[in-house]
């Protein structure tokens, strides 16, 4: 009997509790602004403030008019807001989403770009050639294969024919002698390069930005050691002497001259001279007439 009196008297506090805050809650309800009465409230609304709300104050049909005049507009419009911040978030993690796709996609793509850019530098059956022609003029023993004695006496060839200083045949050879180690490795007289490993070192040089920009250092030597009157060009007669050194022919000389004086004026500068013996080296263009910079190309294999 004692428990029916308690639990009947927790019950009616309960329910005046409850009263007191329904009164509160209607009395702000009034005091906002909202849409007039029957406004119909959407599905999405609905939904939204289904969602918001745990479930507790939307129901269907007839109800949403009564829900929608009953919510403060301002209520309404914290939910729609709350939406739109969601559905662009997650549209946003999307995007990103696919933009680091993308992205990754790019690099990928730039990658395998230079990937294939630099593995054709050097793997043309033309440059092969040029590169097979050079290793048979720098094989001045003609033994097969090219050592640091062939180095050599090709350099004296150069420096015997008196037209350097001093000063700057010391500087051709130790130009020579750092291009070797460089470019083959150790100066011993078992480091004998095939035609295969002279192609091989070369395309290795060819593809690296620091080696390639140092090929053909040696050439303004060759040049001044030709340039007998010191004019700073080179006429028919000197490129024969040139030619003399490599252990080629004049008739060879005459052929290539023809072919790489383009403007047809009789001289090559240092300047000409330097350039088209650099792209000997680094242009695979079948077209550009540096290919005769060495003489005539051997024969294909």
């Amino acid at each position: 009997m004692a428990f029916s009196i308690v639990s009947r008297g927790i019950l009616r506090t309960s329910r005046e509790i409850l009263e007191r805050n329904m009164a509160a809650t209607v009395g702000v309800l009034q005091q906002t602004a909202s849409p007039p009465p029957n406004t119909p409230i959407s599905h999405s609304d609905c939904h939204r403030l289904f969602l918001a709300t745990g479930g507790h104050m939307c129901g269907h049909g007839a109800q949403h008019s009564l829900l929608w005049h009953q919510m403060p507009t301002a209520v309404v419009q914290a939910v729609r807001q709350y939406s739109k911040k969601a559905g662009a978030a997650k549209l946003r993690r999307e995007v990103e989403s696919d933009s680091d796709s993308d992205s990754d996609d790019e690099f990928e793509r730039r990658r395998q770009k230079m990937d294939s850019k630099r593995s054709e530098r050097g793997d043309s059956a033309f440059w092969r050639r040029k590169m097979r022609t050079l290793h048979r003029i720098l094989d001045v023993n003609h033994d097969g294969v090219v050592s640091f004695d062939d180095f050599s006496l090709l350099a004296k060839r150069f420096s015997d024919l008196g037209h350097l200083s001093p000063e700057v045949a010391a500087e051709f050879n130790d130009v020579i002698k750092h291009t070797w180690e460089e470019q083959f490795g150790e100066i011993t007289p078992y480091n004998l390069v095939t035609a295969e490993q002279f192609l091989t070192d070369l395309h290795h040089r060819l593809n690296d930005k620091k080696m390639a920009k140092r090929i053909g250092r040696f050439l303004p030597y060759l040049f001044k050691a030709v340039d007998f009157d010191h004019t700073g060009h080179l006429d028919l007669e000197q490129y024969k002497l040139f030619f003399r050194c490599l252990g080629l022919t004049e008739d060879d000389a005459a052929v290539s001259f023809a072919v790489i004086d383009k403007n047809g004026d009789g001289q090559l500068s240092l300047k000409e001279f330097v350039h088209l013996g650099r792209q000997f080296f680094l242009t695979e263009d079948d077209s550009k007439i540096s290919k005769m910079f060495w003489g005539p190309l051997v024969a294909d294999h």
